[in-house]
């Protein structure tokens, strides 16, 4: 669909394009009116009135016009002002094409965020949940979802004034999936890991110390990437040995060990020993013409295999992850998939909805998304599946160019909820981050202020700068509020 933005105010294109994706699987702004739809846009003021006009025409006609009360300062009244914008294409492109988006006209990523800001401002679970969806357009559904989630999360412990959740990446993979926009190489042979390795631990080394003058306490741990269990035992085992004060301190700890071809005994008893207690052994699907097709490089067998040596091991959480709308498949081969997760019965499944990054294979190649109507039932399976074995939904968050319009949601036990996800998802700790293309963040009291440091994300600039990427940290953790 190229669609030609007919408004004087260049700043509303990405928010009118934005919405424009939740009705359009396939977008692109056109620079001439010869588009196959033309989006007339036109304002007013009139007293403290705004008033905002949506025409389309060509593919879809339709007509909408709304008003709104101007904010009081010159931040506030620009954000009312662009989602008044929003809200009026929504309405004329929800009249035109007949459809409602799930999420109505939300386009940001953390739903939960706006209904726990209107709880802050006094407003019941309930009530904050009734003006989203007036506002939004959120579907009943969708909205005691979010009201599910929130109440889970309120069950967590409190994140203390100097708590830090501490991420540790490896962002190697022994493969590059298609759907993959993470920061990750492939492993390969040589020298790069034990390199790489060398390199984190001079990072942890200096954070360790860092923490410790600035007498921040550690709240959780998560190894993430790519792929942790991509190390050799070697370079595992000091890398886990080098965290055993983080580790000792946390009330949590997770490993990504998302490919089970790099899952063996041995790893998972270095990781058992450390006191690692939750770790992540991620399917996506239990179709082996899927997981070739996807560049997974391994097999359902290799799944069962993964999971029944991690359970052997006694780890107090087993997550799993999968992904709605994988090329080729179908709504049942989807319910193949979800009872092959039921029959593992693990303490927590992550249901993710196929969202094709830019910097994927699938965007360069060109791959387009599935049916929504198809994805939306998988999604419906996924929660019927989650509740069928116990879990609860605990975060959820959303992306953009997402089939069907749909969204990721992690289930878990009630006691297996992961304190990192929620924390990181809701930004409501501090964070930490050792390793290339990790982002440590400072939450201040209330989320008044937030900023990040990023890690180098390549290879090569990251080992040869870890000093200056540990003063980036430095100075995040003591400076002061710049607003």
């Amino acid at each position: 669909m190229r669609i030609f933005l007919d408004t004087k105010d260049a700043v509303l294109h990405k928010e009118l394009l934005d919405i424009c994706a939740l009705f359009f699987a396939d977008i692109k702004k056109s620079e001439e009116s010869e588009g196959d739809l033309v989006i007339n846009h036109q304002e007013w003021i009139e007293g403290d009135f705004r008033h905002c006009r949506i025409t389309l025409s060509k593919a879809f006609e339709a007509s909408f016009e709304n008003k709104e009360k101007r904010g009081l300062s010159l931040l506030k009244d620009k954000r009312l002002w662009k989602r008044q914008t929003k809200q009026c294409l929504y309405q004329a492109l929800k009249q035109a094409t007949g459809n409602k988006p799930p999420w109505g006209s939300l386009t940001g990523i953390r739903p939960s965020r706006l209904v726990v800001e209107k709880m802050e401002k006094g407003l019941s679970l309930s009530d904050a949940l009734d003006a989203m969806t007036r506002e939004f357009d959120i579907s009943p559904m969708k909205a005691a979802l979010l009201g599910e989630v929130i109440q889970n999360q309120q069950a967590i412990p409190p994140v203390g004034e100097m708590d830090v959740d501490v991420y540790i990446g490896i962002p190697f993979c022994p493969s590059r999936c298609r759907y993959c926009s993470f920061v990750s190489e492939v492993a390969g042979k040589g020298d790069k890991l034990i390199r790489y390795t060398k390199a984190l631990l001079r990072e942890m080394e200096q954070t360790k110390a860092l923490m410790e003058r600035l007498n921040l306490k550690v709240r959780s741990v998560y190894f993430g990437g790519g792929t942790p269990t991509v190390l050799e035992p070697r370079e595992l085992e000091q890398v886990l040995k080098a965290s055993e004060s983080f580790i000792r301190e946390a009330v949590e700890t997770t490993v990504e060990a998302g490919r089970p071809d790099t899952v063996t005994k041995e790893k998972l008893q270095l990781l058992k020993a450390a006191g690692v207690e939750r770790v992540s052994i991620n399917p996506q699907t239990f179709h082996d013409r899927t997981l070739e097709l996807i560049g997974r490089g391994h097999t359902c067998e290799q799944t069962l295999t993964a999971y029944e040596l991690a359970q052997a091991f006694n780890f107090s959480s087993i997550n799993m992850d999968v992904i709605a709308g994988l090329p080729g498949e179908t709504p049942e081969d989807f319910r193949h998939t979800m009872r092959a997760i039921e029959d593992l019965s693990p303490q927590s499944l992550t249901v993710h909805t196929l969202s094709i990054k830019r910097s994927s294979d699938m965007h360069q190649w060109g791959d387009k998304l599935p049916s929504g109507a198809w994805v939306k039932e998988m999604v419906e399976d996924g929660y019927q599946t989650a509740r069928k074995m116990g879990l609860v939904p605990y975060y959820l968050y959303r992306q953009k160019k997402q089939a069907g319009g749909c969204e990721n949601v992690g289930y878990a036990q009630r006691e297996k909820i992961c304190i990192y996800n929620i924390d990181t998802m809701e930004d409501t700790a501090n964070i930490i981050a050792i390793g290339a293309g990790g982002i440590s963040k400072r939450v201040w009291k209330s989320r008044v202020y937030i900023a990040r440091a990023p890690n180098n994300k390549g290879f090569r600039d990251y080992v040869e700068n870890v000093d200056e990427m540990v003063l980036r940290k430095e100075k995040l953790f003591t400076m002061e509020r710049l607003v």
